[in-house]
C-alpha cells in the first residue's frame, strides 16, 4: 500500500508545486457512523436514505480510520458498509468522495463540516489533526414518523426513532429555520406526505 501511495504522491507532485506537507497532511477526520433503517424505493431515488440513527462501533471506526490513513487521504468520504451475518464482520463495498444527500446527520451528531471548512478556507483558522468519533445517538430522517412505523420492521428501532424524536436529537433538513419561505414549505410537505404513497407502491 505505501508503494503505492508513494507513486501517486509522485504524480500529483508532478502537477502540483510546492512544499510536500501540502501535498502528505493527513486530514482531521470527523467519523460518525450511521445506521441506516430506510431508504427510498422509488426508481429515481432508490438508493437514497430515508431514515439514520448514528451510533459507534470503536473497531470499525479504528479499522475506517486506519485505511484512511494508509492511503493518504484528504477530504470527504462516505462508506457504504453492511454488516454480515453469516461471518459477524462488516464489509465496506463502496466509498464515495464527497459529502452525501443525507450528510446532515454529522452535523445532527454535533459536527458541522460546512463550518469546518468556512472556518479554514474563508476566515483562515485552521485547525490541528485530531481524529473524533460521534458519540451521541442522533436521528436524522426524511420520511413522516407513520412511513416509519409502518416500514422499519425491528421494533427496537422504531422504538429508539420514536424516543430520540421526544428528546429532541431528531432532524429534518427540509424544514430548517433559516429556510423558511411559505410555498417552499407547502412544497416540502407534500413532498414529505407523498411518501405514504411512494412506499405503497414500490416498497417490496
Amino acid at each position: 500500500m505505501y508503494e503505492v501511495t508513494e507513486k501517486i504522491l509522485r504524480e500529483v507532485r508532478k502537477v502540483i508545486v510546492g512544499k510536500d506537507d501540502v501535498v502528505e497532511k493527513v486530514w482531521i477526520s470527523i467519523l460518525a457512523q450511521g445506521h441506516v433503517l430506510l431508504e427510498e424505493h422509488t426508481p429515481h431515488g432508490i438508493g437514497n436514505h430515508a431514515v439514520i440513527l448514528t451510533e459507534h462501533d470503536e473497531e470499525l471506526s479504528l479499522k475506517i480510520k486506519g485505511m484512511l490513513e494508509d492511503l493518504r487521504f484528504t477530504g470527504f468520504s462516505n462508506f457504504d458498509i453492511k454488516y454480515d451475518q453469516r461471518d459477524g464482520k462488516y464489509k465496506a463495498f463502496e466509498i464515495n468522495c464527497r459529502q452525501g444527500r443525507s450528510n446532515y446527520y454529522v452535523t445532527n451528531s454535533g459536527f458541522n463540516v460546512a463550518k469546518y471548512v468556512v472556518d479554514e478556507y474563508v476566515f483562515n483558522r485552521p485547525f490541528e489533526p485530531e481524529f473524533v468519533t460521534a458519540q451521541d445517538e442522533a436521528l436524522w430522517m426524511v420520511v413522516p414518523m407513520g412511513v416509519v412505523d409502518k416500514y422499519v420492521k425491528d421494533p427496537e428501532l422504531r422504538a429508539k426513532v420514536h424516543r430520540l424524536d421526544k428528546e429532541g436529537k431528531g432532524a429534518d433538513p427540509s424544514f430548517m429555520k433559516g429556510d423558511f419561505v411559505f410555498n417552499r414549505w407547502l412544497r416540502m410537505w407534500h413532498t414529505k406526505l407523498r411518501h405514504f404513497k411512494l412506499f405503497k407502491t414500490y416498497y417490496k
